[in-house]
Order: C-alpha cells, then structure tokens, then sequence
C-alpha cells in the first residue's frame, strides 16, 4: 500500500509540478490573433528533439483552438514536399507557392529547442562542495497570412529549471528534463494564444 500511494504522489508531482522551472512567455507581434477564419496549416516542427513529439504537442493545443479549421501538414499528400521549402522563417515568395499549393489561408511554424539538460529528474547533492545544474529548453511561433506573405504573430517561451545543491543535502528535488520543459514551453505558449485570441 504504501508503495502504491508514493508512486502516486511521484506521478502526480511529475505530471503536475513545476520541476523547479520557471518559464518567461514574450510576444513580439501579434499577441491578439484572429483564429475564427480561414484555413490553418501546421508546418512540421523544427527541433533538435523528437519531431514526431513535439508535432503531436502542437496539434493537440492548437487544435483546441482552431477545431476542424486546422491542417497538419504530415497529413498533407504533398505536405513534406511543401514543407522542405519552408524554413522557419519562409520569404514572401515561399509563403505564396506553399498557399496556392495548399489551399490554406494561415501557416503557423514551431520552433522547440532543448538547449542545456545537466540533471535527471531528481537532483542529487554533490560528493563535495556545491554545484549548480541547469535544464532548459525554448520554443518559438511564427504566424503567417500565406494570402498577403505577412508575419502575423511572433512569440516565444523559455523555460529553466536550475537547482542549488549542496554536500551533505539529503533532499531530494523533482526537476524537469530539458525534453519535459521543450513539450511544457510549447504548451504555454500556445495556451497564451487561447486566452489572449479571437476564437468560436
């Protein structure tokens, strides 16, 4: 019983806890997006973790809020070739043939990064002295209007867990992965476009 109720509560802190990570959320443009018109198209991520993961993370929230409005371009017949001549930041002349290619109005572009992951899911204090080890990871949306080739949103998150250990600390502290705060900051940011957008 009483291993039961701590890999409960383990569970529940990993799925639930912040990770001793703090997230900073900032919109360069386009805070206030318009989702109640036209077609949306998700272009495959960019990342340096798993695409597949990162896809399905982005198109779960986003479909909360764009409904059957929105597209995946992996779902695309002709979706990977479209998405090989888009890069990230996609010139006017991109955005026009990946709309008259498509039939799609807007093109919404992720960006998620893990950048530093020194520490597994509990730290541990050192042999010696004191260590600070730092997890992280950013996430980037560019939004645009494939029928005028114009940015229409720009935001990105970034999240960092960093944790003080000491010699001798017996504590032992819950911390996200780089990969948990990558899929977080993808969610956040995208949750800031729920509740800031024009939606149904």
């Amino acid at each position: 019983m009483f291993r039961k109720s701590t890999f409960f509560l383990l569970f529940l802190l990993i799925v639930t806890g912040c990770g001793n990570t703090q997230f900073t959320t900032h919109f360069e443009k386009g805070r206030i997006i318009d989702f109640t018109r036209g077609k949306w198209l998700l272009n495959l991520p960019f990342t340096n973790y798993k695409s597949e993961y990162v896809e399905k993370m982005a198109a779960k929230h986003f479909k909360k809020i764009l409904g059957d409005s929105l597209t995946r371009m992996s779902q695309m017949p002709n979706g990977r070739v479209v998405a090989a001549h888009l890069p990230f930041e996609p010139s006017p002349e991109q955005l026009e043939l990946a709309g008259k290619t498509t039939g799609h109005d807007f093109l919404i572009n992720v960006e998620a990064n893990m950048g530093k992951n020194e520490m597994g899911s509990f730290a541990h204090a050192p042999a010696m002295g004191s260590t600070i080890n730092t997890n992280d990871a950013r996430s980037k949306i560019r939004i645009y209007d494939l029928n005028t080739g114009e940015l229409i949103s720009q935001s990105s998150t970034s999240g960092v867990a960093e944790v003080l250990k000491s010699e001798g600390d017996k504590n032992w502290d819950y911390v996200n992965s780089a990969q948990t705060i990558t899929l977080k900051s993808i969610k956040k940011l995208i949750r800031q476009y729920r509740q800031n957008g024009i939606t149904n």
